[in-house]
């Protein structure tokens, strides 16, 4: 999916880093995908005519909005330790006080999410009765199941008016997504990129391109993922063809450029669970990864390198949207607003450390660093110089989205890609 995410090898007896479970259960997830074609996301339920054009959003918009008043509650659910918190407490989360104590509303916060597939599935009855999820504000990714829930209505249209924060300090690249044009669903909880990971001293050389990964030096010693989804789109890049706008056609020469990589023998492994502990130990020299799963490790003691190869890499969204059945909307979208404050932004990147969609909480990074002392200036000065959390402007020009779907495309993609790690 991008379900994106990244266990790595830590020293005996040091605390899992903030990101840990997102990652490993995205990692999982990605694992299960594999497992599980995507075509199986369809799902029974009446399609909703989703509204298209300036005018018909507007109309939507107003039709939802009208009317609805803040409460003073807000209940959010989200994925394991993928929010600050405060490091002599770690069952607290210092912005979502912050936002209790600013605002008046009190906020009810849950961790429960542990991949796409199975949270649609516990609450998709619940949206088809029209009864209430339980929740007002959740986090979805950008994938396939971000989509079912805008063809069944399930997702509230954004009344950006009262999202300001957003049009001013939202990064461009977060901003009118493929999955999600122009916003009205959602906007970027965090983000990450998606290229490839190796060890300079392993490698002996600089990696530049996604054809690195097919020399023959590298023979036996490079790490790719049972993941269809990731697999096919970093495939479209290697044979320099934008995902987004890529033809069936396209995905046949992808899907032979995969096959070449395997029958050479260059695959050590296909795994989504265990490439990064492979990349530490050198078992793998190289290999697919996610940005953070470099910046996090080598905050361990690694000596890694990220690259985003020269024909460009992926860049993935996970995103906060409002269910349709959401009883305190008004309250979730004065806390959306909230978070794209640069100096709220700045805190939760500064313990999940994922890339930030805010790129003007970098400044309030390196003021962090700046009054901090010992271990965690040294932390903060790494995170807020970073480009694996914020990605410099060449950097974001050589990133693509992922392809979205539909069902029927869904399959020929599945039919093309999984037997290739499958095999």
């Amino acid at each position: 999916m991008p379900e994106h995410f990244t266990p790595f090898a830590l020293r005996p007896g040091a605390p899992a880093p903030q990101g840990w479970t997102r990652r490993r259960l995205l990692r999982a997830a990605a694992g299960a995908a594999a497992l599980a074609p995507l075509a199986a996301c369809s799902v029974p339920g009446a399609r909703v005519h989703v509204p298209t054009g300036k005018a018909e959003i507007a109309a939507a918009v107003t039709d939802f909005w009208t009317g609805k008043k803040r409460s003073g509650k807000l209940d959010f659910v989200n994925y394991t330790q993928y929010i600050d918190v405060d490091p002599a407490d770690q069952s607290k989360h210092p912005t979502l006080d912050a936002f209790t104590r600013e605002s008046g509303i009190e906020v009810t916060y849950d961790e429960l999410i542990d991949d796409s597939a199975s949270w649609f599935g516990k609450i998709q009855p619940e949206f088809a009765s029209g009864q209430g999820i339980g929740y007002d504000l959740m986090v979805v990714g950008g994938d396939s199941y971000l989509g079912k829930y805008i063809e069944l209505g399930y997702l509230a249209p954004l009344d950006h008016s009262r999202l300001p924060n957003f049009a001013r300090y939202g990064g461009a690249a977060f901003k009118n997504t493929p999955f999600d044009r122009g916003n009205v669903y959602t906007v970027p909880w965090q983000s990450g990129m998606t290229g490839i990971g190796y060890d300079p001293a392993r490698v002996g050389r600089k990696i530049t391109s996604w054809q690195d990964l097919l020399d023959p030096r590298l023979r036996g010693r490079v790490g790719m993922w049972n993941d269809a989804v990731q697999m096919g789109n970093i495939a479209l890049l290697a044979v320099g063809v934008d995902p987004e706008t890529s033809t069936h056609a396209d995905w046949r020469k992808a899907a032979a450029w995969l096959r070449k990589q395997r029958d050479a023998g260059m695959v050590r492994s296909y795994s989504t669970s265990t490439y990064q502990s492979s990349l530490q130990r050198g078992d793998l020299a190289a290999s697919l990864v996610y940005s953070g799963d470099v910046f996090q490790a080598n905050q361990s003691g690694s000596r890694l390198e990220f690259v985003i190869p020269d024909e460009g890499g992926l860049l993935w969204t996970d995103n906060l949207c409002i269910p349709s059945t959401a009883a305190h909307p008004v309250d979730a979208l004065t806390y959306m607003n909230y978070v794209y404050r640069p100096d709220v932004a700045a805190k939760i990147s500064e313990t999940v450390q994922f890339v930030c969609p805010v790129p003007a909480a970098q400044r309030v990074v390196a003021r962090d660093a700046d009054a901090a002392t010992g271990k965690r200036r040294t932390v903060l000065d790494a995170l807020g110089t970073s480009p694996l959390v914020f990605p410099t402007k060449a950097d974001q020009s050589k990133l693509r989205r992922l392809r979205v779907l539909d069902e029927e495309e869904e399959k020929q993609w599945n039919a093309l890609f999984e037997p290739i790690y499958q095999a």
